[in-house]
């Protein structure tokens, strides 16, 4: 008889059932692997996205050239940038990967509505319903719906925050401080940079495909 999943992680910590990261690009086996590793509250990690993204989706140039998975990174130096995750995370629970991708790329947007400046008067809540409003701008969500999910002791947060802590593990075991910090294939990509353009991203590309 099959063992419970839970018993495989008796005595230890609990363990994510699927990827933690939110992939994107039309990539597939053969092609480069590339993690991205972002603070929603960092202006270059919005820089860096707004190209990939932008630049992967159907009839773009970077369409189908490589999966990219966007990993979470929260810097405690801004400390709006934990709910700022928690809102894309629920988005994502909610409605799935192309939503909160959707909705990354509106908050980074509105990045100056989210800075350290614009929030440090305000509780967390209020910070919290602001970014339930733009998501049900953007996504249709409801903002009541998404709201519980980013309220700390209501049982919808739980799962948020859990997703929350195994992202904070993985990029401090991976060793990442800095964002945006990129891998490929596992191997930490430093000659990446934020300014890139999308021809510098796809002579990159090129580059992997020749030598493979």
């Amino acid at each position: 008889r099959r063992a419970p999943a839970r018993g495989m992680t008796a005595g230890g910590p609990m363990l994510p059932t699927a990827p933690l990261g939110i992939s994107f690009g039309g990539g597939d086996a053969s092609t480069p692997k590339i993690e991205v590793f972002l603070d929603f509250a960092c202006p270059f990690s919005g820089r860096l996205f707004r190209t990939i993204w932008l630049e992967s989706r159907p009839g773009r140039p970077l369409h189908g050239r490589a999966q990219f998975t966007v990993e979470l990174v929260v810097q405690p130096w801004h400390p709006q940038s934990e709910v700022l995750h928690e809102s894309v995370l629920a988005v994502r629970a909610l409605a799935g990967f192309d939503p909160a991708l959707s909705f990354a790329h509106a908050l980074w947007l509105a990045h100056t509505d989210f800075i350290d400046a614009a929030v440090v008067g305000e509780t967390r809540m209020q910070t919290a319903g602001r970014l339930a409003a733009l998501a049900e701008s953007v996504t249709g969500i409801l903002a009541f719906k998404l709201l519980p999910l980013l309220t700390h002791g209501d049982p919808s947060n739980g799962p948020m925050m859990q997703l929350l802590k195994w992202q904070v593990r993985q990029h401090r075991t991976r060793g990442v401080h800095v964002t945006p910090t990129c891998f490929i294939h596992g191997i930490e990509a430093t000659q990446i940079s934020s300014s890139w353009n999308v021809e510098q991203w796809a002579a990159m590309l090129d580059e992997l495909a020749a030598a493979n």
